[in-house]
């Protein structure tokens, strides 16, 4: 039996939810709508779906890929524009009906099973009463690990509820997420998977989206939170959130995104190369001394959930005797080797990634280690200060090019005002030495 499946594309009352990901794939209570409908087409007997896709149809085909997991043979179709059910049927069903499902042949993504008069995709409002319905629905057969801890309370999969924490029904709260003390979810509130939800936090009459940081004692009331966007679903009104205490993303995609690609390797290869010169004779400088050239570090590698406690590390190097940005010359080689990134936050030590006291400021590990630093860019002294802290915390929630170029542009003109060379100090701590070593006695 075959079946039609109709993507929407454009919506201008939900114009938000389509940011990240196509309308048909927006997550909806762990899944998705398309998803919702490919489970009821096999359960109705379908065994080949076509998909019809005008918005970013190459992200529902990779999302979807052959259909197997739902025992379909699922095709995708690219269109120029979205079709009404009419015109998919006059355009790929034959005159006869053989073959096609006598119901749901051809179906437009607008709405879930069952549902067809809540719309998904009018209004925001519309959206957050049809995702309230199906609440109750979504357990579906095919679905693993999710259970209805008591009634009107749906958990899934790995997901930590500290001690205090309140769930008023209905709620639904999806895989991976972490729920600090004394925090209140619900009543109508869904949070989707991955989600961080800290301690006095309340979420109410409202739906929090993948990968989104919740701060301490902030209260979501009927609204969608998305990363750092706020929308009322009452008014149709959105706040980007300008504090990422308050409201964060976490997406690993957009971390993975901030990697240094083959571009950035080369790049840093050139740069390596002509400054060798330079670091060639401060490293022969430090050979002179009786010194090693270059000091081991060892860091933190970043990680996708960053509340977790075991530690990954990796080791770059550090120029002796060189000043703050000389110093950082051999670790050109550690973006090379993919280690760094151009531009992200500076690599911790494991003793100091312990002392991170909090989610907030564990968001320094939540993106890849950089060669330079928004707080390098600020005049921050290396270090795990409170000020880099919040620089750190900062670049991880507010990803952008503009922000990276900003970080770059600041860092060459302060590299270029940098004494390259500690001798300062040195002398200073040469004529410190004798005061810490008892005269001795004639």
């Amino acid at each position: 039996m075959k079946a039609l499946l109709i993507c929407p594309a454009d919506r201008a009352g939900v114009v938000r939810l389509a940011e990240p990901t196509p309308l048909a794939i927006a997550p909806l209570l762990g899944k998705s709508a398309l998803e919702y409908w490919l489970e009821t087409l096999a359960a109705q007997g379908a065994t080949h779906v076509l998909v019809l896709a005008s918005d970013r149809p190459g992200m529902i085909r990779t999302f979807v890929g052959d259909g197997k997991r739902w025992g379909l043979r699922v095709e995708l179709l690219s269109q120029n524009r979205e079709l009404t059910a009419a015109e998919a049927r006059a355009k790929y069903r034959p005159n006869d009906a053989t073959g096609w499902l006598p119901e749901n042949d051809a179906v437009v993504l607008d709405h879930l099973p069952g549902q067809p008069d809540l719309p998904l995709f009018d209004t925001y409002a519309g959206w957050f009463a049809a995702v309230q319905a199906w609440m109750p629905r979504a357990l579906t057969p095919p679905r693993v690990g999710v259970r209805e801890i008591r009634p009107g309370v749906w958990v899934g999969l790995r997901t930590q509820l500290a001690a205090g924490v309140q769930l008023h029904a209905p709620c639904w709260l999806g895989e991976n997420v972490q729920v600090s003390a004394d925090a209140q979810i619900g009543p109508n509130a869904v949070v989707e998977d991955r989600v961080v939800i800290e301690s006095g936090a309340r979420i109410r009459d409202s739906i929090v989206a993948p990968e989104t940081f919740v701060g301490r004692f902030v209260s979501v009331t009927s609204s969608l939170a998305q990363g750092s966007l706020l929308i009322d679903w009452r008014s149709d009104s959105c706040l980007r959130v300008p504090d990422a205490f308050l409201l964060a993303t976490l997406d690993p995609a957009r971390t993975a995104a901030r990697q240094g690609g083959a571009i950035g390797r080369l790049l840093a290869l050139v740069a390596m190369l002509a400054t060798s010169p330079i670091a060639t004779a401060v490293m022969l400088i430090a050979l002179l001394r009786g010194e090693s050239p270059l000091k081991l570090r060892i860091a933190v590698r970043p990680k996708s959930n960053f509340r977790e406690h075991a530690q990954d590390t990796f080791a770059y190097y550090e120029l002796t005797g060189a000043g703050n940005w000389l110093r950082r010359w051999p670790q050109f080689w550690s973006v090379v080797r993919g280690d760094l990134a151009w531009v992200g936050n500076r690599p911790l030590r494991p003793t100091q990634a312990f002392t991170l006291a909090n989610d907030f400021e564990r968001l320094w590990l939540a993106v890849p280690p950089g060669l330079i630093s928004l707080a390098d860019a600020c005049g921050c002294r290396e270090g795990l200060s409170p000020e880099a802290c919040a620089h750190a915390s900062f670049y991880a929630a507010n990803p952008s090019r503009r922000l990276d170029a900003k970080i770059v542009a600041r860092a060459l003109v302060r590299a270029a005002l940098a004494w390259p060379l500690y001798w300062h100090q040195r002398r200073e701590q040469a004529a410190a030495l004798p005061q810490l070593v008892p005269k001795q006695q004639g």
